[in-house]
């Protein structure tokens, strides 16, 4: 039985178990890991991707969900990381 998660990029997956042990409070810290990878995985330009990272009030909630399979993490990881941001 093949898992899903088989052929997840490392590098990526490594940035989701930084959100797991809380080290990713903010998103723009996201800017600083494989940002051209993860803005072309999630469909959207680099420019826009980077506005989001700074506004992240921005991010649909598709891409929320997209970003974390991306990351192999739940989405609401990335969604608590956003709403420590908003408050």
């Amino acid at each position: 039985m093949t898992k899903k998660d088989d052929h997840k990029d490392p590098a990526l997956v490594s940035i989701g178990s930084m959100f797991e042990t809380g080290k990713i409070r903010k998103m723009y810290t996201l800017a600083e890991l494989y940002p051209t990878r993860i803005a072309k995985s999630l469909g959207i330009n680099y420019g826009r991707y980077m506005v989001k990272l700074n506004h992240p009030d921005k991010f649909t909630m598709g891409e929320i969900v997209r970003l974390a399979e991306l990351l192999d993490i739940e989405p609401d990881m990335i969604t608590k990381v956003i709403y420590a941001e908003l408050k």
